[in-house]
């Protein structure tokens, strides 16, 4: 399976050679309150002990443009398919996996921001 995913605008039906599925997008934030930042080896270690073990998918991710309000932040994105039902009157609450992730980031880097959405997407096979 490839994360080559778009959106899929309202579940609308996927092009052939893709299905339908769920992408859990989190966010990571690489620079603590305190000024100090996640090392890549840090991110190395977290991605091999927790994110990948966890999640047993394809994993991608992508740093993101620095923000500088309400605060300077480096943020890793990181894109998996997750198994959710989708709905597009109510989308499901965060998996178990993907909740743990974020409680496994925030104890090894406390006050660290992380957040995480579920997205439709039409995903190549």
């Amino acid at each position: 399976m490839a994360l080559a995913a778009r959106p899929a605008a309202a579940l609308t039906p996927c092009l052939p050679g893709t299905r339908a599925g769920v992408l859990a997008h989190l966010r990571f934030g690489l620079l603590l309150p305190e000024g100090d930042a996640v090392t890549e080896a840090q991110w190395a270690t977290f991605r091999a002990d927790i994110l990948d073990p966890v999640l047993r998918t394809a994993v991608t991710q992508r740093d993101e443009a620095p923000v500088t309000q309400p605060r300077p932040q480096r943020t890793r994105s990181v894109f998996a398919e997750v198994r959710a039902a989708w709905s597009p009157d109510a989308p499901p609450p965060l998996p178990d996996t993907v909740v743990s992730i974020m409680r496994a980031w925030t104890a090894r880097f406390p006050a660290a921001p992380v957040e995480a959405q579920l997205l439709p997407a039409c995903l190549a096979h």
